[in-house]
């Protein structure tokens, strides 16, 4: 029962074991003591037989005098142990009451650690890198859900106006079919956004790290561009692909795929029509680089820095209403070279056409 009492708490284990440590030593050396003192005591009343008396009396004053002062420095060291040993937890008190505030609406990021006991501190520092990644996995999964709620809202409204239109019985057959090639079209596009959000919320970069393959550029580039001839996304002839056939790279094959396909469908959505969009390997001093470059008019220089914000346009007044998409490709983008550890920069030169480069790309 005492045992169990003691092993429940730190403070009692310290606080137990530094007093039998202190009063074993004492008791040694009590017993040591005394011995010495009875031989002196006994030696020196050896000759006077009436003094035997005085002798024992002697005796017991001073195993008194060491037996109270064991008992001194047992309550003192008791009571200096139990100051030290609350004040030495108190931050891990502090760690313990943070630990408890953690709730799914209240995520902390990390423990406090200030004071923490050495031996105890990298336990804390590996319960915070726990806590970041959930706080961090939490959170995605809140923007997802967020994005996809905001994203779908307007393709979903479409299709369902589309198809209330097409249900009346006076539509010839021609009409029903250009209905409906606009329905699959907002379908694909609505395929398209929850493809893209799907990267970006379940994309982690320790995994992305350790499944890297080799790829080549040029076939997925191509895979790509004809999977956008094929949902009408864009003319294949409006996109010219420069990419030499033997650049291969370390990638994860998905999330390439996926940063082409918002490189692309921002380049379609909000570029000038009537321009090409360019897709050219760079390989400048310290590195390789992907850069689809597009004419973008209705741009300026002070909105480069706003093109990764999510759902972010240029106002309605300044830009043709046919200019449509959601403002995430770029957002998405910006992610994903998170994940894969490689830079975003953006260009618009003297002819108004947008370079969007990513670059860092690991060759073979």
């Amino acid at each position: 029962m005492f045992r169990e009492w003691v092993s429940r708490s730190l403070q009692r284990r310290l606080l137990v074991s530094l007093l039998l440590g202190v009063g074993l030593s004492l008791a040694a050396s009590q017993i040591i003591v005394d011995q010495i003192v009875d031989r002196y005591i006994v030696s020196s009343f050896a000759t006077a037989a009436d003094a035997a008396e005085q002798r024992d009396r002697l005796q017991r004053d001073i195993d008194f005098i060491l037996l109270g002062g064991v008992v001194t420095v047992l309550a003192v060291s008791a009571f200096i142990t139990i100051v030290s040993v609350r004040r030495g937890l108190k931050p891990l008190g502090a760690a313990t009451a943070a630990a408890r505030a953690l709730s799914p609406g209240h995520p902390a990021h990390s423990l406090p650690l200030t004071g923490l006991p050495s031996e105890i501190r990298p336990l804390g520092e590996c319960i915070n890198e726990l806590l970041e990644g959930l706080a961090g996995a939490l959170e995605r999964e809140r923007r997802f859900s967020a994005d996809l709620a905001h994203a779908l809202r307007t393709p979903l409204a479409e299709i369902r106006a589309l198809a209330e239109v097409s249900a009346d019985e006076r539509r010839e057959a021609p009409e029903l079919r250009q209905f409906l090639g606009q329905i699959a079209s907002a379908a694909v596009g609505m395929q398209a956004v929850i493809e893209s959000l799907l990267a970006v919320a379940r994309a982690d970069r320790a995994a992305v790290r350790n499944a890297l393959e080799p790829l080549q550029v040029a076939p997925a580039v191509a895979a790509r561009i004809e999977r956008l001839r094929v949902t009408n996304a864009v003319d294949p002839g409006r996109i010219a692909a420069r990419v030499p056939a033997e650049v291969w790279i370390q990638s994860d094959p998905r999330l390439f795929d996926a940063l082409l396909l918002n490189l692309l469908t921002n380049a379609v959505q909000h570029g000038d029509p009537r321009k090409p969009i360019e897709i050219d390997w760079l390989a400048p001093s310290g590195g390789t680089a992907l850069r689809v470059r597009n004419g973008a008019p209705y741009l300026s220089p002070e909105d480069l820095p706003h093109l990764t914000e999510r759902f972010w346009r240029r106002a309605e007044r300044e830009q043709p209403s046919a200019a449509g998409g959601l403002g995430l490709g770029l957002w998405v983008v910006a992610g994903l070279c998170r994940v894969l550890d490689l830079s975003l920069t953006f260009d618009l030169d003297a002819e108004q056409r947008l370079s969007v480069c990513v670059g860092g790309f690991r060759g073979i």
